[in-house]
């Protein structure tokens, strides 16, 4: 066999090992065209839409995958469930159609449902199949065996519980908030036993109190929801690094204010939190914090200082609604922790803010600006002052860094104009400055009405200007700005190739209307060169070689 029909058997080898990947892989890869197909075809189906580019999308890809598989036959829910997925960067139009915000989304389409929902399960291939095992079957289950019920007892942390025979309402109810916890329902005997329930609607829990019962109206579908909403919810539940079911209790509802306990561990004041919270569960998301376990969350709260000081326990309520926080005064006891929490459904508490120290010297040409100096030095300073919100891991806000220097330098002798910073990662500043980014720069007139967010060039001239502009205020005369041109901010590198991949072109031979995007352009390009380089290796191995030396004398 000649190096060319080997190096041919070589290639043939590797596209039909990446062919039989491909035809191994279960994540049914879908486009515009068989989309709709495919919606019809699978009655349960969940679609991810991705980003080649995207970290969390590699992330997600393998277990997803490992998912798919261990769907595969899999009917414990009723009907099958399939994995898909949507390259979300060249099938644009289904992205804006399903409103996908960002990368990696995940709908669940079932059939008979007018709209897709949002995925807001696990990413690891177990906890997905579990979830949509439960998400996929019907909203309440009927559990018929003790041993069914015991098994079930010994997995879900809670369980809502219909003993009787199923109502509309019950199964209305289960429909509305399956994703919260389990829902099932029963008339045998020996599983009521097992569950250690009667008649009615019963929570059976493992934390807490094993069972709570709701004797309210099933159709009062507000009340049901609070007593479901306060049961799932443990009392002081403890809240560690890495615990995203812990964390998503805490996080995901606004309008239910937190209630924690910050200490060094476990002890006597973990007891008085928890007596004093108790009758305010239904008020309160409550969980304590232990140094140890999460000392990020310490720093995030502000309450790093206080155990740098010795000056733990401490108890903290957050209003993320309001975007404040107010800590107890005095030591833990149940009757302080209770008094507490009813002074701040009365509204008469004081906010604490997470703030650094201020400086001792500030009257450099940009203006320190902490937590608790905030409202003085800015928001009620009586000046015009132009405010950078930073983080100082922000590679933007390092690049302004001499950009913002020189605008405190240029405006240093202006009466009525202040050049500020803060840092937003170490203080707390109000909500309603909506600082979701870095750097925000805002411009307050110090008189406590809103400021004016900038969201222009961040070069001297065009900062120089704006403020001018609004201000009536003038640089100083001659003044050169030393970050120079070097400083303007250039579009990063990251940012052009996704820019890149997003762009149509025109193909030149083609008809006005036909165009390509930059990412199906690239990868055309990689396989060109990949083409390519195979051809010249081939050509390498079989060109001829140098004929050999003719037998004669030696020199």
């Amino acid at each position: 066999m000649t190096k060319f029909a080997q190096l041919l058997l070589v290639v043939a080898c590797l596209l039909a090992a990446y062919g039989a990947q491909a035809a191994d892989e279960k994540v049914l890869t879908l486009t515009e065209k068989n989309f709709d197909d495919a919606l019809k075809e699978h009655p349960f189906m969940v679609v991810e839409f991705y980003a080649p580019w995207c970290g969390h999308c590699k992330q997600l890809e393998p277990e997803y995958e490992k998912a798919a598989k261990a769907l595969e036959g899999n009917m414990d829910a009723g009907v099958p469930i399939t994995l898909a997925k949507v390259d979300a960067t060249v099938e644009r139009s289904l992205g804006e159609k399903y409103e996908v915000q960002g990368y990696p989304t995940l709908k669940i389409f079932a059939k008979g449902t007018e709209k897709p929902t949002e995925y807001e399960g696990p990413r690891d291939a177990d906890g997905i199949v579990s979830y949509l095992v439960k998400r996929a079957g019907p909203a309440s289950s009927l559990l018929d065996s003790a041993d069914k019920a015991a098994a079930l007892k010994d997995k879900e942390p809670v369980i809502m519980v219909f003993a009787g025979k199923v109502t509309d309402e019950w199964t209305k109810a289960a429909e509305s908030m399956r994703d919260l916890v389990s829902w099932v329902h029963t008339k045998d005997k020996s599983v009521m036993q097992k569950l250690g329930v009667k008649d009615g609607v019963t929570a059976v829990k493992k934390f807490d109190e094993p069972t709570a019962v709701y004797d309210g109206k099933l159709s009062d579908a507000a009340a049901l929801k609070a007593f479901v909403n306060m049961h799932r919810r443990q009392v002081a539940m403890p809240i560690k690094k890495g615990d995203q079911a812990a964390l998503k209790l805490v996080f995901e509802d606004e309008a239910t204010p937190n209630a924690f306990l910050f200490a060094e561990g476990s002890g006597a004041e973990l007891d008085a939190f928890k007596e004093g919270v108790t009758a305010h569960r239904a008020d309160f998301v409550t969980g304590h914090f232990a140094n140890g376990d999460f000392p990020e969350a310490f720093s995030h709260f502000g309450m790093d200082k206080f155990a740098a000081s010795k000056e733990l326990p401490k108890v903290l309520i957050e209003d993320r609604k309001e975007g404040l926080r107010y800590v107890m005064k005095g030591e833990v006891s149940k009757e302080a922790v209770a008094a507490f929490l009813t002074d701040f459904r009365g509204g008469k508490l004081e906010p604490f803010l997470k703030s650094e120290e201020p400086p001792a010297q500030n009257d450099g040409p940009v203006r320190i600006v902490v937590g608790s100096t905030y409202q003085e030095l800015v928001s009620a300073g009586g000046k015009w002052t132009f405010l950078e919100a930073y983080a100082p891991w922000c590679g933007h806000c390092k690049r302004l860094a001499p950009v913002w220097e020189d605008l405190g330098e240029a405006f240093a002798a202006a009466d009525n104009v202040v050049i500020a910073k803060v840092d937003a990662t170490a203080n707390d500043l109000p909500k309603s400055l909506g600082i979701s980014g870095f750097p925000t720069l805002l411009l307050f007139k110090g008189d406590g009405s809103p400021p004016e967010s900038y969201s222009g060039e961040r070069d001297y001239a065009a900062l120089s200007n704006f403020l001018a502009k609004k201000t009536g205020a003038k640089p100083a005369a001659g003044f050169k700005p030393k970050s120079g041109e070097a400083s303007k901010p250039s579009e990063p590198l990251d940012k052009m190739v996704l820019r890149f991949f997003s762009t149509d072109f025109q193909v030149p031979w083609m008809s006005s209307g036909y165009k390509v995007s930059g990412l199906y352009l690239a990868a055309i390009c990689v396989f060109l060169m990949f083409v390519a380089s195979i051809a010249l290796v081939i050509a390498c191995l079989s060109r001829d070689g140098p004929p050999p030396p003719k037998a004669g004398k030696k020199d």
